[in-house]
């Protein structure tokens, strides 16, 4: 005789195998920030690499993105994203004419 819920054996393997895989990937990027370049980057690269910033300062001469960082490398969080998981904010100082002055990831939450 066969126990009643051994029709659910199969898929309940692939679900737990499914969801094994996707939380133990890496999704961060190790050359997500490989572009950036001070001195030669344009305001205008940076908006079309990685989106809209979560916070603009300066009449938009200085922006901030929130990021995570896991084994693969960095995470860019939406600005629409809560604050859940992140602890770097990248910082990126543009002068007049939209040329990158200088950049870091700035800590605000110890990992």
């Amino acid at each position: 005789m066969r126990p009643i819920f051994d029709f659910l054996r199969k898929p309940f393997a692939i679900f737990c195998l499914v969801l094994t895989a996707c939380a133990t990937e890496p999704v961060g990027r190790k050359d997500l920030l490989t572009f950036l370049n001070d001195g030669v980057s344009r305001r205008e690269e940076v908006f079309l690499k990685l989106g809209e910033p979560s916070a603009q300062y300066e009449g938009s001469r200085i922006l901030a993105y929130r990021l995570r960082k896991d084994a693969g490398g960095h995470i860019l969080v939406g600005r629409r994203d809560n604050w859940a998981g992140v602890h770097y904010n990248l910082m990126l100082v543009f002068d007049a004419d939209g040329v990158l002055i200088r950049h870091s990831v700035v800590e605000v939450r110890s990992p």
